[in-house]
């Protein structure tokens, strides 16, 4: 019975301890902006939608890569696309304009950020 009851304490408490973490971390910046997320780490504060973005990106990544590769090997952008650079080693290749967005999300962080 106990053994039974110590599961239930996990199954339950975990969910709960998740979400403290989340919070925790989404505390670091302001009501209304959340951490970017580009990668594990990437704690500039964004909007939920431009968060959702930088996701969505990084799942199309590979769409956008030269097929077979160029002079940067297999990060290699397709024509019109450019590396996102919204972290040191971000190969995500996107366009010039959201290249700039993600510049310019970094600049602005530190004002959406809790001190």
């Amino acid at each position: 019975m106990k053994a039974i009851l110590r599961k239930s304490a996990i199954a339950i408490a975990g969910p709960f301890a998740l979400a403290i973490a989340i919070a925790a971390a989404e505390a670091r910046c302001t009501v209304g902006y959340i951490q970017r997320n580009a990668v594990k780490g990437d704690e500039v504060c964004v909007t939920p939608e431009d968060q959702d973005e930088a996701q969505k990106q990084n799942a199309n990544a590979a769409n956008n890569r030269r097929l077979g590769g160029g002079a940067y090997g297999p990060n290699t952008c397709r024509d019109g696309y450019v590396w996102r650079e919204a972290y040191q080693g971000d190969v995500v290749c996107v366009t010039p304009y959201e290249r700039a967005k993600a510049k310019r999300q970094n600049a602005q962080s530190p004002r959406y950020t809790v001190k």
